[in-house]
């Protein structure tokens, strides 16, 4: 069995230190969505089973580049070039 030696610890930070870090604060998301707009956010989304076979049968649907096996856009793309067109189109 070969020794080795442990993980060399983290000194502790000094309480000048810790100080700092309270004190630096920060922006609020409500400030940072202002600030700036075109900073790409990320955000979670649910969808079935269904819409997802309904949205690969689209991708499908669409060119590849010669000889790829990859649908022709990816599910990410998809999704928001869909957005996107809602948006154009002004529907609520």
């Amino acid at each position: 069995m070969a020794a080795t030696l442990p993980p060399s610890r983290k000194s502790k930070a000094s309480e000048a230190e810790i100080e700092a870090v309270i004190n630096k604060g920060g922006k609020t998301t409500k400030e940072s969505i202002v600030t700036d707009p075109d900073k790409a956010k990320h955000i979670n989304i649910r969808l079935t089973g269904q819409i997802m076979s309904e949205i690969d049968n689209r991708r499908a649907k669409r060119p590849r580049k010669p000889g790829s096996p990859k649908l022709g856009i990816s599910m990410h793309d998809w999704i928001v070039e869909a957005i996107l067109e809602k948006l154009d189109r002004g529907g609520e």
